[in-house]
């Protein structure tokens, strides 16, 4: 049985660089309308940036991570010879 690996990002966006609150653009993830802004400036929803983040991290973080208590193929193999 494969472990779960959850990655949850949680973004301080209290910063008033991180609204606009003239114009609102569509969302560079999602397309919706925001007024929020990301750290470079472009407009992006917190939650869409969080989401981002986490998919980059457990992408990234996958090949890293063995459960070494679940056998791959390869080693069953190995025991029963």
């Amino acid at each position: 049985m494969a472990g779960l690996l959850v990655v949850r990002v949680h973004l301080d966006w209290t910063a008033p660089g991180h609204y606009d609150r003239d114009r609102s653009l569509p969302c560079r993830v999602c397309a919706t309308v925001t007024r929020m802004r990301d750290a470079k400036g472009a407009a992006c929803h917190q939650s869409c940036a969080e989401d981002e983040i986490a998919r980059e991290l457990l992408g990234a973080g996958q090949p890293l991570i063995a459960d070494e208590r679940v056998p791959t193929p390869t080693q069953n193999r190995e025991v029963a010879r």
